[in-house]
């Protein structure tokens, strides 16, 4: 679907070419279907939309596309993060293009005269988390003004990722928890936006950014371990100030808002396999639950006993 607006909430189910020229009236959507000799049975699947509180639209699009098929966002929210979670989808913008595949984001900033072009080719599956502000969210967040028109594409953290992977499209989580979820995602968006610029400017030898990968690597499979800078830096073979300014550089964030990062991730794990707040503290290798609690809840909008079954 396009990735501005949803059609609403459907069970699994087929999408005739009629049904999105009829989603294309309500939700100021232009599709167009190249293929003169296709069959009217476009896509196949579900789309699941959550309006959130103060202007904000989670939608998971989990659709199968049986024909080849291309849409234009008329009047899109102001602020757009696409994640693609399975596929890819051509999107184009003024002389801009992009090829929008697996782990890979995009944080979308439009005027009302801007139009969004996307193409979706037949005999894929596509996964699409779509996180929309209108302009009450941005005023009530405070969301630093973004350039006028254009877009930012990133890669998806793998803490994230993994997260979105295993909670995608369960609209029975609680709303407070999916609004953390789509803050979260703001966050990051955002973030990346910023530092994309500087990001690019450097220029990584293949061998350092495979032992930067080792030190992620490792930071994911064990994040509750007592790590120190100068530990990292010997499996990194380099002096503590090179990993952390390279470290930020590749990815985008500090070595250790990551290795928080990680903890806070295998936390909720814990907590939504039903072990106690305490339990999950000490696990993701946090000393103190109350120190956790203020942590998780400052990361994820939730206090991490509201994620217990």
């Amino acid at each position: 679907m396009q990735y501005s607006h949803s059609p609403g909430v459907f069970d699994t189910r087929t999408f005739t070419d009629q049904d999105l020229l009829s989603f294309g009236k309500r939700y100021a959507l232009d599709y167009r279907f190249p293929d003169a000799l296709r069959s009217s049975n476009i896509l196949e699947g579900q789309v699941r939309e959550l309006n959130l509180r103060l202007g904000m639209q989670l939608v998971y699009s989990n659709v199968q596309v049986m024909e080849t098929y291309a849409s234009s966002s008329l009047d899109p929210a102001p602020l757009n993060i696409i994640i693609m979670l399975q596929g890819s989808v051509s999107l184009s913008l003024g002389q801009e293009r992009v090829e929008l595949r697996e782990r890979m984001a995009l944080t979308l900033s439009l005027e009302r005269e801007m139009q969004l072009d996307a193409l979706q080719l037949s005999g894929q599956n596509l996964k699409v988390l779509t996180l929309s502000l209108d302009q009450a969210a941005l005023a009530h967040l405070q969301v630093p003004e973004q350039r006028k028109s254009g877009w930012t594409v990133w890669r998806l953290p793998e803490y994230l990722y993994q997260g979105l992977m295993q909670f995608r499209g369960d609209m029975s989580l609680s709303q407070m928890y999916l609004e953390g979820l789509s803050l979260q995602i703001l966050s990051k968006g955002l973030v990346l936006d910023n530092s994309s610029a500087k990001s690019e400017d450097v220029r990584l030898p293949p061998q350092e950014r495979l032992r930067l990968e080792r030190v992620r690597d490792l930071i994911v499979a064990s994040p509750q371990e007592g790590y120190s800078l100068s530990e990292l830096a010997q499996i990194a073979a380099m002096s503590p100030s090179s990993l952390r300014s390279k470290f930020k550089a590749c990815y985008g964030h500090t070595l250790f808002d990551f290795i928080k990062e990680q903890r806070l991730q295998r936390a909720r794990e814990y907590l939504l396999q039903g072990f106690s707040v305490q339990q999950s503290a000490n696990f993701s290798g946090y000393s103190y639950a109350t120190n956790f609690t203020t942590a998780f809840r400052k990361y994820f909008g939730v206090a991490p006993s509201s994620l217990i079954r």
